[in-house]
């Protein structure tokens, strides 16, 4: 019966992994398809023959490096701010106690039940106000924090036993070389959880950046694949619409099997007794 039950399980699992990962596997093979061959019924899953200069034509047909060099400064300061930030904030409501502590987190925590459209117009004036509208820094700043990224450190740092940073203390380390050589070594695990999210969520943004980018030397990846469709819309070229979207979603496929590991080890942590 057990087995019964583990295979049912897992047959159920694989089945909604395959129906997620479809839509993925049909952008890879029309990546690789010619015009006739995209919208052919039934769909043909393997192409006849692999168009390989699909993916040339994504490359040359629109700056696609230069959006990517964009997109790879953009995400990669918001990384470098909101661990930085978070790390700092964390470390306060895990470790330090201050008056309106528990006040000020759960109003940090209600940020999270905000929808993001609602704050939009207000921080557009804000940046409008220090000249920051069509300019990188406008892309960067108001995202070098994350309620989400806080919260998460702080569970995690909360777990870490405090008899640690009272030997650190004995030996002399002060607040910053406590959190650099101690905290931050144990907590790689879930530094590699937050750098993941943080990632995805710096490099599939798209409607932020539409809102206050109309140069095209600003342009992000995201942006790109929709003027690469608007340059190219008396016809589409779907096949090679499909090989940059391909190649935009290869560095968060990446990131994601390198730090895996890292990913299970901070749940398993986090699932822990302390």
């Amino acid at each position: 019966m057990k087995k019964l039950r583990s295979l049912f399980k897992h047959s159920m699992l694989y089945g909604i992994a395959l129906v997620m990962i479809l839509p993925f596997l049909w952008m890879l093979s029309t990546s690789l398809k010619g015009p006739t061959e995209i919208f052919s019924l039934p769909i043909q899953w393997i192409p006849s023959s692999p168009k390989f200069e699909n993916y040339k034509t994504a490359i040359t047909s629109f700056p696609f490096i230069h959006f990517m060099i964009n997109s790879i400064v953009v995400t990669g300061l918001i990384i470098i701010g909101q661990l930085f930030t978070s790390v700092l904030a964390a470390y306060a409501f895990a470790r330090m106690e201050f008056k309106g502590k528990n006040f000020l987190f759960i109003l940090l925590l209600s940020g999270l039940m905000l929808p993001a459209q609602t704050i939009m117009i207000p921080m557009i004036l804000t940046l409008n106000k220090l000249n920051l509208i069509n300019t990188l820094a406008g892309l960067i700043i108001p995202f070098t924090w994350s309620t989400l990224i806080v919260f998460l450190l702080r569970q995690f740092f909360m777990k870490i036993p405090k008899e640690i940073e009272e030997a650190a203390m004995i030996d002399g380390c002060n607040t910053f070389q406590i959190i650099t050589k101690i905290i931050l070594p144990i907590s790689k695990p879930i530094l590699s959880t937050a750098f993941i999210l943080i990632f995805i969520y710096g490099w599939n943004q798209y409607f932020w950046p539409l809102l206050i980018v109309n140069k095209e030397e600003l342009y992000t990846l995201q942006l790109g694949l929709a003027y690469f469709k608007e340059v190219n819309s008396i016809e589409t070229n779907w096949g090679a619409l499909m090989a940059g979207t391909t190649l935009t979603m290869l560095p968060v496929i990446t990131v994601f099997l390198f730090f895996q590991k890292k990913v299970i080890e901070s749940i398993a942590f986090s699932g822990g007794k302390e």
